[in-house]
């Protein structure tokens, strides 16, 4: 089965080197839309599917897809942090204008 995707992988590579930017950002645009309307279990299937693909041809220039899962906690940190570093640079922002308001008072 993978070497029939080899195969079909090649053709298609072939054929979209030939296409024009906007007709590669349309397809493009396609397969994200399609990816996005199939159910999770799919798409993680899919991504174990083309790493084995990506071993198979051989290529190290071909980048994996990193399907390791960081923890929910982690994660979970991680938001904390960006939502605090948002939330300090939007108070500096509102100081710095309220500073600025005082000085055309004075």
């Amino acid at each position: 089965m993978i070497r029939a995707f080899n195969k079909h992988y090649r053709k298609t590579i072939d054929l979209i080197e030939d296409f024009s930017t906007s007709e590669k950002m349309e397809i493009a645009e396609r397969v994200i839309e399609w990816f996005r309307e199939l159910p999770e279990e799919y798409v993680i299937s899919l991504a174990m599917f083309f790493n084995e693909v990506i071993d198979d041809l051989g290529d190290d220039s071909l980048e994996k897809i990193n399907l390791r899962m960081k923890g929910k906690k982690k994660e979970e940190k991680e938001e904390e942090e960006e939502e605090e570093e948002e939330d300090l640079e939007e108070d500096e922002f509102e100081e710095d204008d309220y500073d600025d308001e005082d000085k055309e008072d004075y």
